[in-house]
């Protein structure tokens, strides 16, 4: 993520991992780019410091999509290794993942923002997945997108390969906020302000949790998190902490452990 070579930058600035896509104009997440932007979020997720990330882009697009030519049969299994290791690693996050989207999200950039947990778009986002088009299939598009909008709609934008507005993903579910787009910083700064009042160790809890419990029977699913609220968070110097500050009536000082 350094040198003349690199097109993600990462910046840690008061607990939040800040990344960013940084080949513009368009952002095209060629397999080296994708390998930088996993070593970025590796990065994020070993800083037991952190309760956040945000990714954002420097361009006209978040991201316009793959290199169209790493699609080729001869060079696709290492495009899609990369893909892969990417992937894998936004998926095992136990970090919020807060993504700022102002341009286009196309193909394998939709694939990327369709992983953030709070989805933030300006009014001049579009959103996509125009891989169908040219005789390809988005493999998270028709994975991850069925369980944020509901099948028929994966479908409808997955088959189509049309493009999306931000107002229109807002309707489906999957964006967070359309926001102007000169108003877009000052939204993701509200986000990561509210982000920074809780305690990294019990933000990293909160979002393993919700994922390993997601999708399993209500039943065991309440019984896996009432056994780490006793077994795990009451063992924890923070919920001393913050059972201090309510009745003491101050901010926590979380001491994280």
């Amino acid at each position: 993520m350094t040198g003349s070579a690199s097109v993600v930058r990462y910046e840690v600035r008061d607990g939040i991992a800040h990344v960013t896509l940084d080949a513009p104009p368009l952002n095209i997440l060629t397999a080296a780019m994708m390998l930088q932007l996993t070593q970025a979020l590796e990065l994020a997720h070993a800083d037991r410091s952190l309760c956040g990330v945000v990714i954002g882009a420097n361009g006209r697009a978040f991201s316009a999509g793959a290199d169209i030519g790493e699609h080729r049969p001869e060079q696709a299994p290492e495009m899609i290794a990369a893909f892969s290791r990417l992937f894998r690693v936004l998926g095992a996050s136990e970090l919020p993942l807060v993504m700022a989207v102002d341009g286009a999200a196309l193909g394998a950039g939709f694939e990327l923002a369709m992983m953030a947990d709070v989805l933030l778009a300006s009014d001049r986002a579009t959103f996509g997945q125009p891989e169908i088009r040219l005789g390809f299939f988005a493999p998270v598009g028709v994975t991850a997108l069925p369980t944020r909008v509901g099948l028929g709609r994966a479908l409808e934008i997955t088959c189509t390969g049309r493009t999306y507005t931000a107002a229109e993903m807002l309707a489906m579910g999957l964006v967070s906020r359309v926001i102007a787009s000169a108003e877009l910083p000052a939204a993701i700064g509200g986000v990561l302000a509210d982000l920074r009042r809780s305690s990294p160790l019990v933000m990293r809890m909160n979002v393993r949790l919700t994922r390993t419990l997601f999708g399993q029977p209500f039943e065991e699913a309440r019984l896996a998190a009432e056994r780490a609220f006793l077994g795990e968070l009451m063992a924890t110097e923070d919920v001393r902490e913050g059972l201090a500050s309510f009745f003491e009536k101050r901010r926590p000082a979380w001491k994280n452990r």
